[in-house]
């Protein structure tokens, strides 16, 4: 799998975390101070040189401003893409983790010790007596259904239908803890490259961090 640079991620998912439309502005500052974090130091430079990285892949666009506003910080927009990307991101950072009591993490995770599994089957095993027994199953019913229809090919459905007609949903690909995505053109943290190492001077931990004037990175 193809790599990206480090400071990839980072800036995604800063975007991911903090801007909820298209409409919204972002500036390198912006993302260097979503980006920075306890580990990372991520200066203004680095910042603008993610952005020009986000929009040679149709992330981000920036837009001409106005001549009276020709000193003012370039502004960017994240397109459409770029923020379902973005979504993905923040799930693939360190330590990011889905909500464990969450329907789909619960169905997911049981899927994975399983391998193969119908709605109530999963029905019966995750849903108290208190809760409306039929319509849960049906809400599992249709995360497992939407699960195979999803490019990542993790679920399939078995060639041969249970008793009394059920499907039964098999677990081809483990993506790991992040359950697939159940919308069209969601993105799961699994089909983003795989980032190279950050260099040494921009992880606060080994107290050699670069200042906000530089604005280079390790080749």
């Amino acid at each position: 799998m193809a790599f990206l640079q480090w400071f990839f991620l980072p800036a995604l998912a800063g975007i991911g975390a903090n801007v909820k439309r298209t409409t919204q502005a972002i500036t390198a500052a912006d993302v260097s101070q979503w980006a920075t974090s306890d580990h990372l130091h991520y200066p203004v430079g680095i910042a603008d040189l993610a952005l020009s990285s986000l929009q040679k892949q149709g992330y981000v666009e920036s837009r001409a401003l106005k001549p009276q506003r020709s000193r003012s910080p370039r502004l960017w927009f994240a397109t459409a893409t770029g923020l379902q990307v973005a979504q993905a991101a923040v799930q693939a950072m360190p330590g990011a983790t889905p909500d464990l009591q969450a329907l789909p993490t619960r169905v997911w995770n049981l899927l994975r010790i399983r391998r193969r599994l119908t709605a109530v089957e999963a029905a019966e095993t995750l849903i108290d007596a208190d809760d409306n027994f039929d319509a849960q199953t049906k809400r599992i019913g249709a995360l497992l259904a939407a699960w195979t229809k999803h490019p990542t090919s993790a679920v399939v459905t078995g060639q041969k239908r249970e008793a009394g007609g059920r499907l039964r949903y098999v677990l081809v690909k483990d993506l790991g803890r992040w359950p697939p995505p159940t919308k069209p053109r969601q993105i799961h943290p699994s089909q983003l490259p795989n980032a190279s190492a950050v260099p040494a001077r921009y992880r606060k931990a080994s107290n050699a961090v670069a200042s906000d004037s530089e604005g280079y990175i390790d080749q």
